[in-house]
């Protein structure tokens, strides 16, 4: 390990049967993380997991009349699912009389109630009167793990392995990945201490090289997660990551060469088939992708995800039949139903059979492809004149479906708009604030269908809402100050809001183009300048030209305007707002073109070149 780093050395309540004539208050529990992730035992996998018959009211110890109407009253909140009134009942006995059993129950409870802090607390009580308990600490290192807290989740591991349990640091370091470089830090040097007493723990081996890897550090990770593949030559974790260490200092070939090597070994790895045929269509072997998933689709036909996985590379390798069967094949067996009609519809849109594919997308109920489903099933029938059976059809899923409500009313405005029905998209946006409250996405749309209407106080009168909610949204403030600049001469006011964005989000390349922009309406042209070339510098965007430009030329930088017209003119053919200055600035747009005909330009993609160099 030489030129390693210093610091590695330094569901349902179940009803809350309490059974109280036999006082074995059945349990109740629900999964909080995948199987994989922590390998809870199959009864943690299970809401219904109930106390075996044999424990009776002799489990629980020290009751008495007070403890039985405690519990009398949390059977009654329970089966009028009163969750957190028994709750509370629970877990204050369980305290009260120190019993594991009533802190266990009131863990379970806590967890189905989604109350991540009872259940820590509730996990503690159940180790504190229950020190061997492995299953208290299991449930406390996950509930840490999904709050985003790996520090915390690692001192549960750390029990566990004192226990002699099976631990899972190295899944609690790969879980790490979008922790801060400090957190990490203090993560792989607690690992690390641990590693000195056990040497030979493939898990904490694995674990340092995760960490490693995140760091940068992947020659130091290679040799860590070898001393571990030495120790455990079969642990799957270990072989990804030495996979993902050959990508990264290599290419995609040689993570592809573990991975095959891997599954000659352990053939029936479902995990490891799935990395390398993720890996092959990363690589662009989509021919060899397919055979794979096709072999572990075979293999595994309960599984829908990877039925979907090989019909989507079916229809990426151009084979649509294949695909369909593969699809259709899902709605036989009820598996990723909305999935399956989505690209159902997808398949029957590209042939042109546009009734099958309308109604392929209208059978998508719900999942990842709900929206852009009714999207695309309402544009088909727009496209076809049904333009009323679109919007009849928006609306009866906002009654069936109304966790979508306000989703639906957006992608409808939206597709009024590209009518460029602009008061009907007013209209409907109306009706669902008057419906939803004042929601943030439907009030910043509706002010945006204001700006297209040239209805400037309506449009602040939806921002203003908006900040009196969210007075540090940056967006909105910028949005409204820019609007002030553009279509008022309410500059002073202007640029205190756009100051205020800035201060939110320094450097933000559209909030410095509001700033310049507003400098220059003032007057102040130096102020102007610098802002605009900074954002130009950030972003090349045709808005931010156009206004650099015209300060340019204004101020009477004449050849710097004209040279970065005619560059803009390269980056960005036919832009409406470049077209605007030159109208704006006729003396400009001749010389320009005068310069041009002396001085032909470079290509677009030699101008992009020169300036990506720059």
């Amino acid at each position: 390990m030489q030129g390693m780093p210093a610091f590695i050395s330094s569901p349902r309540l179940i009803r809350v049967s309490l059974l109280l004539p036999l006082l074995w208050l059945s349990g109740c529990q629900q999964q909080i993380t995948q199987p994989d992730a922590l390998n809870l035992s199959p009864n943690d996998l299970h809401p219904e997991a109930q106390l075996a018959p044999h424990q009776t009211e002799q489990s629980i110890k020290g009751l008495d009349g007070e403890a039985i109407q405690d519990l009398l009253a949390a059977e009654i909140a329970g089966q009028r699912n009163q969750v957190g009134f028994a709750l509370q009942l629970y877990l204050e006995q369980a305290a009260r009389l120190q019993s594991p059993e009533l802190a266990r129950r009131a863990t379970y409870i806590a967890q189905y109630a989604g109350d991540n802090q009872t259940t820590l607390d509730a996990a503690a009580l159940w180790s504190e009167t229950a020190p061997d308990n492995t299953e208290s600490r299991r449930i406390s290192s996950t509930l840490l793990l999904q709050q985003g807290d790996v520090l915390g989740a690692f001192d549960f591991q750390s029990e566990l392995l004192s226990m002699g349990e099976e631990t899972h640091f190295s899944y609690l370091a790969a879980q790490s990945a979008e922790a801060d470089e400090y957190t990490r830090n203090e993560l792989l040097t607690a690992i690390s201490n641990l590693l000195k007493h056990h040497p030979d723990n493939p898990d904490l081996l694995t674990a340092t090289a995760q960490l490693l890897y995140f760091s940068g550090h992947h020659q130091q990770a290679n040799e860590v997660i070898d001393i571990s593949l030495d120790i455990a030559p079969l642990s799957i974790r270990s072989i990804l990551l030495k996979a993902d260490l050959a990508i990264t200092q290599y290419d995609l070939r040689a993570g592809i060469h573990i991975l095959e090597q891997a599954i000659q070994k352990q053939p029936d790895s479902l995990r490891l088939q799935l990395a390398l045929a993720r890996t092959l269509v990363k690589d662009g072997d989509i021919d060899q992708a397919q055979q794979v998933f096709s072999k572990i689709a075979s293999n595994h036909p309960e599984n829908g995800q990877l039925t979907l996985s090989l019909a989507l590379i079916l229809m990426e390798n151009g084979l649509p039949e294949q695909a369909r069967n593969q699809l259709n094949k899902l709605l036989e067996r009820g598996f990723e139903i909305d999935a399956a009609h989505y690209y159902l519809g997808r398949l029957e849109e590209q042939e042109n059979n546009v009734q099958a594919a309308t109604d392929h997308y209208r059978m998508v109920k719900g999942g990842k492809d709900f929206l852009q489903a009714q999207a695309r099933a309402a544009q088909l029938l727009i496209a076809q004149g049904e333009s009323d059976e679109a919007r009849a059809h928006l609306a009866t899923l906002r009654l069936t479906l109304p966790e979508y409500r306000v989703r639906l009313y957006l992608l409808e405005s939206e597709l009024l708009l590209a009518q460029n029905r602009l008061d009907d998209a007013h209209q409907l946006l109306t009706e669902a604030i008057l419906s939803e409250g004042p929601d943030y996405e439907l009030l910043y749309s509706r002010a945006m269908i204001s700006l297209k209407k040239q209805d400037i106080p309506a449009l602040e009168r939806d921002l203003r809402e908006i900040l009196d909610n969210e007075p540090n949204n940056a967006m909105v403030l910028n949005t409204l100050g820019y609007t002030l600049t553009e279509y008022t001469d309410r500059y002073p006011e202007a640029l205190l809001l756009i100051r205020k964005a800035a201060a939110l989000k320094p450097g933000d390349p559209a909030i410095t183009d509001s700033l310049g922009w507003v400098y220059f309406r003032l007057g102040q042209l130096n102020e102007a300048t610098r802002f605009l070339q900074q954002a130009y510098n950030q972003l090349q965007d045709p808005e931010i030209a156009s206004h650099l430009i015209e300060v340019y030329w204004v101020s009477g930088q004449q050849d710097e305007a004209v040279d970065l017209l005619l560059e803009a003119r390269q980056l960005f053919r036919d832009s409406p707002l470049l077209d605007a200055v030159e109208q704006r600035l006729p003396e400009l747009s001749t010389q320009a073109k005068h310069q041009e005909s002396e001085y032909p330009t470079e290509s677009t993609e030699e101008t992009a070149e020169t300036f990506s160099a720059e």
